[in-house]
């Protein structure tokens, strides 16, 4: 990613910092609960890839793989859900790269219907990856 492009992201929206670890264990266990990563995995990941953080919104996290970007983890706080925000976001995230990839569990109907409203295709699958009758799907998006 141009470092450069980090200033344009939305409104309120900034790069992590390290001093962000404790806002994000917080903000992962009130989005995901029981399926949150854990804080090494958080710390570990804001320590080596990018992440974005809009303090009282949510967070996402990538990797930046020089031609392309994985988003890893988007979580958006229930009170600011519908608003827009995880749209943004990730609009910003995919123009800044020529290609980006997510997977995505087939019984989260929300994410796909946002995935498939920003443009990303479906472009593989794997078969009960998150358990019996919970598919991944992987899907990507060009620029």
């Amino acid at each position: 990613m141009d470092l450069g492009k980090k200033n344009d992201l939305p409104q309120g929206w900034r790069m992590v910092q390290p001093e962000d670890l404790q806002i994000l264990i917080q903000m992962e266990k009130t989005v995901f609960g029981n399926f949150s990563w854990s804080n090494y995995s958080i710390q570990s990941h804001i320590e080596n890839h990018p992440a974005w953080i809009k303090e009282d919104t949510g967070f996402v996290f990538y990797m930046d793989l020089i031609d392309f970007s994985e988003l890893l983890r988007i979580g958006i706080l229930p009170e600011k859900r519908k608003k827009g925000e995880a749209e943004s976001i990730l609009k910003t995230l995919c123009d800044l790269f020529p290609k980006t990839i997510l997977e995505v569990s087939n019984l989260n109907s929300s994410a796909i219907s946002l995935y498939t409203k920003l443009g990303f295709k479906e472009s593989g699958r794997r078969k009960s990856y998150y358990g019996p009758g919970e598919d991944a799907i992987l899907m990507e998006k060009f620029r």
